[in-house]
């Protein structure tokens, strides 16, 4: 899953220049196909996939969906030129970016990443706790994924966001120092996932400020 891999060669010239990722502003009709605007958390529903059959008979009814979910906060901070964040629904610890060489630890603009993941098995809701501005970093479903596929979608914090299954993505990135999200997922947490260094010898280099139009 996403968040493991080091960072500590994220500036090393032995990589392509980092893929320039498009941002839009998020709201229904930009988001269509990728996932929901979330404005009630608690009676948001996460979107559970039922489990895949592997012949033609079909599954019974009210069947292969009840793994549950979990739910928990999902805490993130810029440390320097790092944005760590912790989810305490499925106990993850990760790194999800690094700053670019030069770039203003209090003004940042764009945070380098590496990775990206999705999850068959049901939709995750990211929801803003104190209503901050948020990026979230998107690709619609394919294993053959390229970096053009990746959306960086601006969140203004009044509202949060279910992403679908299969939908790749990576934690979201908090315009502010730190940032507290309310999350919830499908408790099996199947995760698929790419490393853009170790495939595309390549970052992603995601935008970290509002769509100026």
């Amino acid at each position: 899953m996403s968040g493991y891999a080091t960072y500590d060669d994220a500036h090393d010239s032995k990589y392509k220049a980092p893929h320039p990722v498009k941002m839009v502003t998020a709201n229904k009709d930009t988001l269509e196909g990728y996932g929901t605007i979330v404005t009630d958390f608690d009676a948001t529903e996460v979107e559970i996939t039922p489990w895949p059959t592997s012949g033609w008979r079909k599954l019974y009814p009210g069947t292969g969906t009840m793994g549950g979910t979990v739910s928990g906060d999902f805490i993130y901070k810029w440390e320097g030129d790092l944005c760590k964040a912790v989810n305490k629904a499925v106990g993850g610890d990760y790194v999800t970016g690094r700053l670019p060489v030069g770039e203003d630890h209090q003004r940042r603009t764009k945070v380098l990443t590496r990775e990206a993941n999705y999850h068959p098995d049901g939709g995750q809701v990211f929801f803003p706790q104190n209503k901050d501005p948020f990026i979230a970093l998107l690709a619609l479903p394919g294993d053959d994924v390229k970096a053009d596929d990746f959306v960086a979608f601006y969140f203004d914090g009044s509202f949060g966001v279910q992403i679908h299954a299969n939908i790749w993505h990576q934690p979201v990135y908090p315009l502010a120092d730190s940032a507290v999200f309310i999350g919830k997922q499908g408790a099996i947490h199947a995760c698929v996932a790419i490393d853009f260094a170790d495939e595309w010898n390549q970052y992603l280099s995601v935008p970290l400020q509002p769509p100026t139009i």
